[in-house]
């Protein structure tokens, strides 16, 4: 992890031009936060009203005193968040009007976050997996309730986030964003110049060999090619699951490769043509190069939503439950899901977005669009992750 006070040159990336997206997936290695807002007058409490892009008056960072409710009396907090994920402004805000100092690492895939957590304690105090892991992490004891008290912005979530199967009411999870997965392509060199269906990725033109990318994660690789092979999103037949390894195996010298970190840069660059990938990371590819879409396949596709999470044990809890707070504010949520391109869980913040974002179908698909949500635990973890190994290995 990034330590306090370390000079890194891509603190750049975080408090540089306002309108360069640091969004979802393309595995820069964000670090250096602490130096980026210094600090400011605010010493807790809670923060509900915060939002206003304009801080308090600053003050030095060593000035605050402790806040109740941490394990460690710090005013430090440590965020593991998928790469690509959050706008310039977000962390060096919070540090400016909360004097709590923000160390930022990224992953790459769920996969990557649940070896890390189960490997045994780390210093993380938010980490932010997909829905579909939550039953998992919860049944493994890898995260602890929150501290609601500390989240009144929790009101401000849309209901269908609240209501979850994987944590209703929210006492594990605040969702971070939502999105879709779906292909993204480039119309001057697909076929047709149009792409509608998983059978671009799944049986693709001669042209596209070595120009295509599948994703590398579990549940998107597994769960879009038993869409595409009209069989349940949720199946854990080993007949099905067989016939997925056999068809994801059977591309593999035409697959680019299997990455879930380098496809936006490689489609902004025209290197890759054809991309399995999620939502915001296509369009956020798209900004760099205006010949990308974005298409969800008409058999249907996954729909995910990535929520913060605070581990068992987390040195700082009270500081997670503040940043939690905060980036529940609309203002907050808009300025977040504006830079990534991913629908936000707050519906308050959807006046302040553009709207060519919010009237867009691929960000915020109709309801008569076929979208799935997989849950992985138990067996099926268990059968999904052996499928996946015998495909990559």
């Amino acid at each position: 992890m990034v330590q306090a006070g370390k000079e890194d040159p891509q603190l750049n990336m975080l408090v540089g031009p306002p309108d360069q997206p640091v969004g979802r997936r393309s595995f820069l290695q964000v670090a250096g936060l602490l130096a980026a807002a210094g600090a400011a007058g605010f010493a807790g409490g809670t923060v509900a009203g915060w939002g206003d892009d304009d801080p308090p008056a600053a003050a030095p960072a060593g000035d605050g005193q402790p806040i109740p409710g941490n394990r460690r009396n710090e005013r430090l907090l440590n965020i593991y968040n998928w790469s690509d994920y959050i706008d310039d402004r977000t962390i060096p805000l919070f540090q400016a009007q909360s004097n709590i100092r923000v160390n930022y690492d990224v992953f790459s895939s769920n996969e990557d976050l649940l070896a890390k957590l189960r490997a045994g304690p780390t210093d993380y105090d938010i980490v932010v997996p997909t829905n579909n892991f939550i039953p998992t992490y919860m049944k493994l004891g890898l995260i602890e309730p929150l501290r609601q008290d500390l989240i009144p912005n929790l009101t401000n979530l849309d209901r269908e986030f609240v209501q979850t199967d994987y944590d209703p009411g929210n006492r594990y999870t605040v969702p971070w964003q939502w999105g879709t997965t779906g292909v993204g392509y480039n119309r001057a060199k697909v076929p047709g110049g149009k792409v509608d269906s998983w059978a671009a990725l799944f049986d693709p033109a001669a042209p596209m060999a070595g120009h295509l990318t599948l994703l590398r994660e579990v549940t998107d690789l597994i769960g879009c090619a038993l869409i595409y092979l009209g069989r349940s999103p949720n199946s854990i037949e080993q007949r099905d699951l067989a016939d997925v390894v056999k068809l994801v195996r059977s591309l593999k010298a035409k697959v680019r490769h299997f990455t879930t970190d380098t496809y936006i840069d490689e489609l902004a660059a025209n290197e890759t043509w054809l991309a399995q990938g999620w939502s915001g990371d296509v369009f956020q590819a798209q900004d760099q190069n205006q010949d990308v879409s974005y298409a969800i396949p008409k058999e249907g596709s996954l729909r995910f939503v990535d929520v913060m999470c605070i581990p068992k044990g987390a040195p700082h809890p009270a500081n997670a439950a503040r940043f939690m707070n905060y980036v529940l504010h609309p203002k907050v949520q808009a300025r977040i899901s504006k830079y990534v391109s991913y629908g936000t869980p707050v519906s308050l913040a959807k006046p302040l977005l553009p709207p060519e974002q919010t009237k867009d179908p691929s960000i915020y698909p109709p309801a008569s669009t076929k979208l799935s949500i997989v849950t992985l635990t138990g067996q099926k973890l268990e059968r999904w992750q052996d499928a996946y190994e015998q495909i990559v290995q």
